[in-house]
């Protein structure tokens, strides 16, 4: 797809309503590590509930200046965290705090179109978050889901125990356009007793970017040590 496509409206609930809870696709091969590098050092400026620290959310110099809004229950549920089978998870009780915000990106140049970035952090007591990480690679294993209609599949690109990127891929179709394939990135880790995750959901109908995911994972798990 490329950037002169006719676009939808840029509404996340819209993609969310059309597709069901289980959907990657092959697409291209992982470039660099998952981590990056830590991000510079500034004063925090996002809000975050209580338990949650402020300086453990992306800021907006991690993400080209883009500004937080707080996601409705239910929107992008399926990543947050990550979901494939659809349903909860047996460590979700020993979750104490989470928080989920949407980042509209701009693009890298006024030529490129933006795009949606979503986080979410889950803050678990001793021994939730590992549970919980190996519960979602178990789910990843067990619900891998396909491109039918209504459906997302899911594909782990790359995973080393404690960090894993996965790409959701799933069929989309606009106005008088054949179904093409759409194809989203998230990665999932985990710091201490936290768990976060960072996904590309694209924009309209265009693909998320897996580059982009690889350098905010980074970010992010560096942000998120601050919870404690």
């Amino acid at each position: 797809m490329t950037n002169t496509r006719i676009r939808r409206a840029a509404s996340a609930g819209l993609l969310v309503a059309a597709i069901a809870a289980c959907g990657s696709s092959p697409g291209p091969a992982p470039a660099a590590p998952i981590a990056s590098a830590a991000p510079p050092s500034v004063p925090a400026s996002v809000p975050a509930p209580a338990g949650i620290p402020a300086a453990a959310l992306l800021q907006p110099e991690d993400v080209r200046g883009a500004t937080p809004e707080t996601l409705e229950q239910g929107e992008y549920a399926y990543v947050r965290p990550l979901r494939p089978c659809g349903g909860r998870y047996p460590s979700d009780p020993t979750r104490t705090a989470a928080v989920a915000k949407r980042y509209v990106v701009p693009g890298r140049t006024p030529e490129t179109v933006p795009t949606v970035v979503v986080q979410f952090i889950g803050r678990h007591r001793p021994g939730g978050a590992a549970r919980q990480i190996q519960e979602i690679d178990a789910a990843l294993k067990k619900c891998r889901g396909g491109l039918a209609e209504g459906r997302r599949k899911w594909d782990v690109i790359e995973s080393d125990g404690d960090t894993m990127l996965v790409r959701i891929g799933q069929r989309f179709s606009y106005a008088d356009e054949e179904p093409a394939t759409v194809n989203h990135y998230a990665a999932l880790a985990r710091v201490n007793d936290v768990v976060v995750v960072v996904a590309d959901m694209g924009w309209e109908n265009m693909d998320g970017s897996e580059k982009l995911v690889r350098d905010l994972i980074g970010k992010a798990k560096t942000r998120a040590g601050t919870v404690h």
